[in-house]
């Protein structure tokens, strides 16, 4: 469970927390042009003697540099001591959920008034979070202070999956996308789900400004029309509170799947493996045919492979920007398959592996006789799935 708190910035979640105000440096330091900061080094030289024999004063417009009061720094800010933990009693459960919440702190003995930023948590993760939240008091916040602010992050996972690499600005539009799903969850009468889950793949485009509901396309579903349909109502609650109207359009994908209640489902007992162990739970991994030299590929590196069971191709990543030395590699193991029944695959439907690939060579040939066994993925059947 990681938790965030900063003052309109992303930083640590324990004290001491970033100031309420933003300070800005000038380049002088008050005396004028004969003494600069050594920040502006042989530039500052240049342009003094490009100006010799016109000694005029040149002076920048003064900046607020009051430090910030105990509470507008959050320096006293008082939790309970226990954190948000992950819902108990789902040992593989793989679920992940953000919230990012600004808080509003108006008295010194009343918790924050709450706005939600972003949220994918599922309802009972939000209801850990804001019995959590409700805790926090500001005792050193006095009237002079005004009414103090602050954002912070709340992020729920159950998983070995480490994040992948990418560029800063693709970790920055990733925070930008700030979709609030409904607070409740979606449920339906057992007798409406049958026996088996049902999955629905939606691509979402977000347009206009934040209060517009999303246009959803269905990219892939097995559920029956009722399931199908309710899942379509239940998305029209999303929003996007960031987005200004003249924004460019936002699509982003969502997978559904309802859970009948009472029924057991398979799940991976671990999410993390090495390449050979992968490899040995695809189908028919003895007339696999490879040869690949990972040291060009600037290994070792870690890629995610995600399953959709056997209607859908799955998908692999190693991270952005794509190196292209991986690419082909990349492609061979897009193309296998987990050696799984119809209802195991289609009970780890949206599942992501991340598999280790070492250093080294990989080599294969089906007229290789000593080439490791096939071995099952690692299952287990909880006894009941919420």
């Amino acid at each position: 469970m990681n938790i965030d708190l900063q003052r309109h910035a992303p930083g640590v979640a324990r004290p001491p927390v970033t100031a309420l105000r933003r300070h800005r440096f000038n380049l002088f330091d008050g005396q004028g042009p004969r003494r600069r900061l050594s920040a502006c080094g042989a530039l500052a030289a240049l342009a003094l003697a490009a100006v010799a024999g016109t000694a005029q004063a040149q002076t920048a417009a003064p900046t607020d540099i009051t430090p910030a009061s105990a509470a507008q720094s959050l320096s006293c800010l008082q939790r309970p001591e226990r954190g948000p933990e992950y819902p108990r009693g789902r040992p593989l459960d793989r679920g992940a959920g953000l919230m990012r919440l600004k808080l509003r702190f108006d008295k010194p003995d009343a918790p924050p008034t709450v706005e939600v930023l972003a949220n994918t948590a599922r309802e009972q993760m939000q209801d850990i979070v804001r019995h959590y939240v409700n805790g926090y008091r500001l005792p050193c916040l006095t009237p002079q202070d005004g009414a103090v602010e602050a954002v912070q992050e709340f992020k729920f996972s159950n998983s070995g999956v480490e994040p992948l690499p990418e560029p800063l600005a693709a970790t920055a539009a990733r925070q930008r996308l700030c979709v609030v799903r409904p607070a409740e969850d979606l449920t339906l009468r057992s007798f409406t789900l049958g026996r088996d889950l049902q999955h629905v793949v939606l691509a979402l485009t977000f347009s206009g400004d934040g209060q517009q509901p999303p246009e959803p396309k269905v990219l892939y579903s097995n559920a029956d029309d009722f399931v199908q349909q309710e899942m379509l109502k239940w998305i029209q609650g999303y929003r996007m509170p960031c987005r200004q109207a003249g924004d460019a359009p936002q699509v982003m994908r969502q997978v559904l799947t309802m859970h009948p209640k009472g029924k057991p489902r398979y799940a991976l007992q671990r999410d993390t493996f090495t390449l050979v162990e992968f490899l040995r739970m695809t189908r028919k991994p003895e007339a696999l045919k490879a040869d690949f030299d990972f040291n060009t590929m600037h290994c070792p590196f870690k890629a995610n492979y995600t399953y959709y069971g056997l209607s859908l191709p799955s998908e692999v990543s190693a991270g952005r920007p794509v190196d292209p030395n991986r690419v082909a590699f990349l492609r061979w193991l897009r193309e296998r398959e987990l050696d799984l029944s119809d209802l195991q695959a289609n009970d780890l439907f949206g599942s992501t592996l991340q598999i280790t690939v070492p250093c080294g060579a990989l080599s294969l040939d089906p007229a290789d006789l000593t080439r490791p066994a096939a071995a099952s993925a690692p299952l287990s059947r909880p006894a009941e799935a919420d």
